[in-house]
């Protein structure tokens, strides 16, 4: 019995220590703690929307105020690391030392790659930039197909979806491989045969007009280099015709034609453009153009002679013929 009453009243006098530390802590919640927490100072929450996360917490810091362990991460237009949103608003007063919560942003939404396949470098540069992409490396290369500082290929390449500020490499035609071609003497040839045989091999003409007395209307008096010399493409070489500018049609004329690619989507197109006229059928153009892109003959110095017929094909689809008399 005397046991019983010994357990009894050790329970009695820990419940009794129990409530006494309990009574303590509930006076000290009453009259200090609370207390203390009621009168903390509120402060204005500072707009930290559009700076890094870095900035933001060197800001709160200064106030008295944390971010949130949780950080909200959203795509935007935002630079990537910039903060898009925060909750407490700014100007809003909330205690000190609270968290307050934020946004960041991880960059702009996926966006096509557009295409400058066929654009001139300033052009393709100026294209990547507008849509968001940065250019990057650039190479070069000799080709056959392209003309000189035109856009062969890229990567990414066109289409597909890339984050907005991604790097965007190109690869630059030189144009044609260079061939060294002994000129011959053209002196006495009619001009429009000549014309047609030294633009076929990649060389660049210009012509000049003088009376003769003993060589033909329209045919050659001298050119320059002279003939039995080593060229190469891509050089100059300078026409003497008998006659006076104008006169006679023997020579061709430069072709007055510009088309504009399609600007549907953003996927380069296959341009093919033939031309017909008295000295047969001539593809003048075959290959890839950005949508946009203006192909200008007359400035690539392309000649043509007699009523001429130009039919131009996008994707393989013939476009609507268009005559020149």
């Amino acid at each position: 019995m005397n046991s019983l009453n010994d357990t009894l009243f050790a329970i009695f006098k820990v419940s009794l220590y129990f409530l006494i530390i309990f009574g303590i802590i509930a006076v000290l919640a009453i009259f200090v703690i609370i207390p203390t927490w009621v009168r903390t100072e509120e402060v204005l929450v500072p707009n930290i929307t559009g700076k890094t996360y870095y900035e933001a917490v060197r800001i709160l810091d200064n106030v008295g105020l944390r971010p949130d362990k949780t950080i909200q991460e959203a795509s935007s237009d935002a630079p990537k690391g910039e903060i898009v949103s925060q909750n407490p608003q700014a100007n809003f007063r909330i205690k000190s030392y609270q968290p307050v919560k934020i946004t960041v942003s991880i960059g702009s939404e996926l966006a096509p790659v557009p295409s400058v396949i066929g654009k001139l470098r300033e052009d393709a540069l100026d294209t990547l930039t507008t849509a968001g992409f940065r250019p990057n490396r650039i190479a070069f290369v000799h080709s056959e197909n392209y003309q000189q500082d035109t856009v062969i290929a890229q990567t990414p390449p066109e289409g597909g979806g890339q984050r907005r500020g991604s790097p965007v490499n190109l690869l630059i035609s030189r144009g044609p491989t260079p061939q060294f071609i002994e000129l011959p003497n053209f002196q006495g040839q009619p001009a429009a045969d000549v014309l047609v045989e030294l633009e076929s091999v990649g060389l660049n003409v210009e012509t000049k007009y003088s009376s003769h007395p003993r060589i033909p209307e329209g045919a050659i008096i001298a050119h320059e280099p002279p003939g039995d010399v080593m060229i190469k493409t891509g050089d100059l070489i300078l026409l003497e015709i008998s006659g006076v500018q104008g006169s006679t049609g023997d020579i061709g004329r430069l072709l007055p034609f510009e088309h504009s690619v399609g600007e549907g989507g953003e996927i380069s197109r296959q341009v093919r453009i033939v031309v017909i006229d008295d000295y047969g059928e001539r593809t003048v153009v075959n290959q890839r153009y950005a949508p946009g892109t203006v192909i200008n003959l007359e400035q690539k110095g392309f000649r043509v002679f007699g009523k001429t017929r130009v039919l131009v094909y996008e994707d393989g689809e013939k476009l609507p013929e268009i005559l020149y008399r």
